[in-house]
């Protein structure tokens, strides 16, 4: 599968790798054969673990159990994690390039049957950012004609995707 196939998907489902929000993270490492950095933060009983795994992360609640509160899926950083991809190429099946476009992830999206459009909820000078209102998923897009493809992704390239419950979604 393709990078925005697999960006598609997850802007239709709502997760990442089967895992959703309100789903413990226990079931998140079985799926996925990635290594991993956890940054545990704040006094007990009221603790956050943000778990990274180059190309996502998760952030999540309620130790001991660890609910998934917030999914992010980075996909700039792709650019400079060669390594990375080549992981999630072996081991997930996944095939990312370095910058992975807007218009295939639209198109990708749309042959998804029964699926609505995205709508636009923010545009910024430099970004623009799409919203699947049913899933809770944003997306944010370069938005900036002077962005040029090199060190960064640019015009009109995926900079992120971040999943929410929907029930914080305004």
């Amino acid at each position: 599968m393709k990078g925005a196939e697999f960006i598609a998907r997850a802007i239709y489902t709502g997760s990442l790798f089967g895992s959703r929000v309100g789903g413990e993270l226990d079931g998140l490492a079985p799926v996925v054969p990635l290594p991993y950095v956890d940054d545990v933060t704040g006094r007990r009983n009221s603790r956050v673990l943000r778990r990274d795994y180059g190309l996502f992360e998760v952030t999540c609640v309620d130790e001991p159990d660890w609910a998934c509160q917030a999914f992010s899926l980075e996909v700039h950083r792709l650019r400079h994690l060669s390594d990375l991809r080549e992981k999630i190429r072996e081991r997930l099946g996944i095939l990312f390039e370095p910058f992975t476009n807007w218009s295939d992830v639209q198109r990708e999206h749309e042959r998804i049957p029964g699926i609505g459009t995205l709508e636009v909820v923010d545009e910024t000078p430099g970004y623009r950012v799409f919203l699947e209102r049913s899933t809770g998923v944003k997306v944010q897009v370069v938005h900036d004609a002077s962005a040029i493809r090199g060190e960064f992704p640019g015009h009109g390239d995926v900079w992120s995707l971040e999943i929410i419950s929907s029930r914080f979604v305004q």
